[in-house]
């Protein structure tokens, strides 16, 4: 006859229930080293409470599980307040795990198990026994973490609420179940069935706790690479826009080059020829050469002059990038007068005023800076009066607001009937000292300079238009508001319908 192991002898001797609770104990103690291990991915500490909570009950299936105890003993107090602080506990995870847990709501589970630990006392001196009270205690509190569940699942949906929920509702629907199906003086085995929704709740929560996880790691994962493709992209714009920065600056170094040489030609020639002249003006009037002093120094007046306007525009064109624009709604009609009212005033440009014929048509209202728009006027007036006087034909200059091409929004103009310039050539006009020209037709090449400068900072555009032997136009529109934060670059074209 076979004789079994005497270190199996503990094993034979052993209730079924004892080997149930032994069982659901090592369930619950895995499942706390399951939730442990998770809470350092995700859920720290509601999970890191979920574990102590799986812990403690899993020593309590077992050491001191309902069946070691009579059904006529009284319920023991250390067993009855571990119970409660569990359930509490819960309570409280759940409430971490949701993402609602505050002071206020702690506070609130802390009174709400507190209460329940002082029913749960006096109904075990008004009946030792009968651990019912717990029963009940254990239905309320885990069908209002179902309740707390199920609004969270509905006010985020898709992070797994909904599961949890229903996890947390098996308690009371086993609890229910059981009691209809052995009876109510059954109750005091009734721990045994509500194990299996407790082990339910604890996988549940640590299931979804990994999936929401690994919906964040993915969601981070693709933030990452959306950040990442916008930086390639960014990176990408920002070397394109080095390039045409770059290519910008370079461009400007040219153009600042050619612009010290041109104002240091203008200059020196002028000065050079100034000094050469009040050398020999002076000579001669030592020698008492009258007549030739008078010759002399009225060449040399012409070069001073030039020089003076040349200076002064300089200064004009530079102080525009730190003018401020005071705009305000007036007609523009009266800023041409005064503008033709001031070339009559010059001497360069009297006389081809007397000789032109000059028709201002019909101007509108816009809001501008009156100073500034006088100055556009004199300088495309001045440049028009010098190019229509010099041609064979009767001169003329022609004011207006007209499309500049069928469908193109109005714009002001100012036409002249003089050599015009080649189309290919009227990007550089309003560069600093660019001369289309020779002789006296080209000035010091910087009064369309300061109009273009003048148009942008009120937020409009300023081009060219020409057919050669034939008409020049100069177009400029201005916006009706306000001056907007950049300027727009300045255009040419060919005109489709140039003005009468």
């Amino acid at each position: 006859m076979l004789r079994a192991d005497p270190s199996l002898e503990w094993l034979t001797r052993a209730q079924p229930l004892d080997v149930f609770a032994w069982v659901v104990g090592a369930v619950m103690l895995v499942i706390a080293a399951a939730q442990w291990v998770a809470s350092r991915v995700d859920d720290r500490r509601a999970l890191r409470i979920f574990s102590l909570r799986y812990a403690v009950a899993g020593l309590s299936w077992w050491f001191a599980h309902p069946g070691r105890l009579q059904a006529e003993q009284p319920v023991p107090t250390p067993a009855l307040v571990v119970s409660i602080v569990l359930l509490g506990m819960t309570v409280w995870a759940l409430d971490e795990f949701l993402g609602h847990a505050n002071r206020r709501r702690r506070a609130f589970i802390a009174l709400g198990t507190l209460a329940a630990l002082v029913f749960g006392l006096v109904f075990r001196h008004w009946r030792p026994a009968d651990p019912g009270a717990l029963y009940w205690v254990m239905i309320v509190a885990m069908s209002t973490c179902a309740v707390l569940a199920w609004r969270a699942a509905r006010a985020e949906p898709g992070v797994g609420h909904a599961v949890v929920a229903l996890a947390f509702a098996s308690y009371p629907v086993v609890m229910v179940t059981a009691l209809l199906w052995l009876g109510w003086g059954a109750r005091a085995n009734l721990s045994y069935p509500v194990a299996l929704p407790s082990v339910i709740v604890g996988i549940t929560v640590l299931l979804v706790s990994l999936m929401r996880a690994t919906r964040r790691a993915r969601t981070e994962l693709q933030r990452r690479e959306l950040a990442e493709a916008r930086l390639a992209e960014l990176n990408t714009t920002l070397e394109h826009r080095v390039g045409e920065r770059t290519a910008e600056l370079q461009t400007l170094v040219d153009g600042l080059e050619s612009f010290a040489r041109s104002i240091s030609h203008d200059l020196r020639g002028s000065l050079g020829g100034a000094a050469t002249l009040s050398r020999m003006a002076l000579g001669a009037l030592v020698r008492g050469e009258h007549r030739d002093t008078e010759r002399m120094l009225s060449v040399m007046a012409p070069q001073l002059e030039h020089m003076d306007a040349l200076v002064r525009d300089l200064l004009t064109l530079t102080r525009l990038g730190d003018a401020s624009i005071h705009r305000s709604e007036q007609p523009l009609a009266p800023l041409v007068q005064q503008a033709l009212d001031q070339l009559a005033l010059e001497p360069a440009s009297a006389e081809a005023l007397a000789r032109t014929e000059v028709v201002v048509g019909e101007l509108p209202r816009l809001a501008v800076d009156a100073t500034l728009l006088r100055q556009v006027f004199v300088n495309l007036l001045s440049n028009a009066l010098r190019f229509a006087a010099s041609g064979p034909q009767p001169a003329k200059v022609s004011v207006g607001h007209a499309a500049p091409s069928p469908g193109a929004p109005p714009a002001l103009y100012v036409a002249d009937n003089g050599p015009g310039f080649a189309p290919d050539a009227a990007g550089k006009l309003f560069h600093p000292f660019a001369r289309l020209h020779e002789g006296t037709l080209s000035n010091h090449g910087i009064g369309l300079s300061i109009v273009r400068r003048i148009v942008e900072r009120h937020g409009g555009r300023v081009w060219a238009e020409c057919r050669p032997g034939e008409r020049t136009v100069f177009w400029f529109s201005l916006p009706a508001g306000a001056v907007p934060p950049a300027a727009p670059a300045v255009h040419a074209q060919r005109a489709e319908a140039v003005p009468a």
